[in-house]
C-alpha cells in the first residue's frame, strides 16, 4: 500500500510525530489528482451516512410521519449530542412510534465535553440517544418496517434493510454491490469499504446529483442534501467542521472514524476523500482545510475553520505547545 506523508507536528521545534494517508480527487470523467494508493478496499464508516439514509427519502418517509426538514437531516448525522439534536431524535420517536430501546448500541454520554458534564453533575444516566450514530439508527429501523421486517433486527446484515442500503450506495460509487465488502461498524451496523477513490465519487455524485441516472434516486439525493445544507448543525454540531463546511450549499463534507474525510463541491464538480492511516482525527480540520486551500478553494468557510481548527497545538491549559505542519502537495493531471 502506498501513502504520502500529509502532516507533521512539532514541539519544541522537534518533530514528534507523522501523520502519512491518502488522497484522492475526481471528477465526472475520472482522476483530478491523487496522493498514495486509491485503489485500496477503504470503509466508508460514517461518510456514507448521506447515503445510508437515501433509502428513507427515496420512500418518502419523512412525508409520512410528518418529520421536518431539520429532523430528517439528523438520520445523516454523527451528531455531538447537544441539548438540540436529543430533542429532535426525541421528536422523530414521538411521531413515528419507534422506541429508544429498540436502539441496538449501548447507552453512553455524548461526545460534547460541556453536555457530558452537564449530565454527570445533575446525576443523569446514559441513554442511547446520546450516541453519534442515533439518527442514522432511527432512519434504518423506519425502513425495516416499512419493508415489514422486525424492526429489532434493523442491523442485520442479511436483512432486507440493509441490502437495500447497499444497492444504493453501489449506485452512488459506481462499484457492483457484489464487489463491496462489508464489515461491523462501531455502532453495530455493517459497514461497506469500497476502492478508496469511489467514496470520492460518490460525494461528486451527492453534490452533482445530475450525474445521477435514476430520476428517483436523483431527487432523493436533491431533497437530502439539501435539507443537510439547510440544517448543516443537525449533522454534527455548532463549531463542529462537517457543519461549518457544509453551511455552505456548495460543499458537502462528512467525516468518518479510522481517519476518513469526504467532501463534493458542486461550483468545481469534485469529490474529494482523504484517509489518515494511523487513524487518527486530530488533525481532520486542518487535512479538509489545507486540502482545499491547495485546490485553490478558499472561501469563508474554509476561513472559519481555521479558527475552529488551528494549525497550532495547544495543551490542556490553553497554551501553544507546537504545531501542524500540512507537508503535501498536488499536481493536476
Amino acid at each position: 500500500m502506498r501513502t504520502a506523508k500529509l502532516f507533521e507536528e512539532y514541539r519544541g521545534g522537534i518533530l514528534e510525530c507523522v501523520h502519512s494517508g491518502m488522497i484522492a480527487v475526481v471528477d465526472e470523467k475520472g482522476s483530478v489528482t491523487s496522493l498514495g494508493d486509491v485503489d485500496f478496499m477503504c470503509y466508508y464508516r460514517s461518510c456514507s451516512k448521506p447515503i445510508q439514509s437515501l433509502p428513507v427519502i427515496l420512500r418518502k418517509l419523512d412525508e409520512k410521519y410528518g418529520l421536518t426538514e431539520e429532523e430528517t437531516a439528523m438520520f445523516s448525522a454523527s451528531h455531538f449530542g447537544d441539548a438540540y439534536h436529543i430533542r429532535l431524535l426525541e421528536s422523530i420517536m414521538e411521531k413515528t412510534g419507534l422506541s429508544e430501546t429498540q436502539l441496538i448500541m449501548r447507552p453512553i454520554y455524548p461526545d460534547r465535553e460541556k453536555e457530558r458534564i452537564s449530565l454527570l453533575r445533575r446525576g443523569l444516566p446514559p441513554r442511547k440517544l446520546y450516541h453519534c450514530c442515533s439518527g442514522k439508527h432511527l432512519g434504518m429501523m423506519l425502513l425495516s418496517r416499512e419493508l415489514g421486517e422486525d424492526v429489532e433486527d434493523y442491523w442485520r446484515p442479511e436483512s432486507k434493510t440493509q441490502e437495500e442500503i447497499l444497492q444504493i450506495l453501489s449506485q452512488m460509487s459506481d462499484v457492483p454491490a457484489g464487489e463491496i465488502r462489508m464489515g461491523l461498524d462501531g455502532c453495530g451496523v455493517p459497514v461497506y469499504a469500497v476502492p478508496f477513490q469511489k467514496i470520492a465519487v460518490s460525494f461528486l455524485r451527492l453534490q452533482c446529483p445530475e450525474l445521477i441516472e435514476d430520476e428517483r434516486l436523483k431527487e432523493a439525493v436533491e431533497r437530502n442534501v439539501g435539507m443537510i445544507h439547510k440544517y448543516p448543525n443537525a449533522i454534527a454540531g455548532e463549531n463542529v467542521i462537517c457543519s461549518i463546511l457544509s453551511k455552505n450549499p456548495d460543499i458537502l463534507a462528512k467525516s468518518g472514524a479510522a481517519g476518513v474525510y469526504a467532501i463534493g463541491i458542486k461550483s468545481r464538480r469534485i469529490g474529494i476523500v482523504a484517509k489518515v492511516l494511523d487513524g487518527t482525527h486530530d488533525v481532520y480540520g486542518q487535512m479538509a482545510r489545507h486540502i482545499l486551500l491547495r485546490l485553490g478553494y478558499d472561501t469563508a468557510a474554509v476561513k472559519e475553520i481555521e479558527r475552529h481548527y488551528p494549525d497550532t497545538i495547544f495543551n490542556s491549559n490553553g497554551q501553544p505547545a507546537g504545531e501542524r505542519r500540512a507537508v503535501f502537495s498536488f499536481s493536476e493531471r
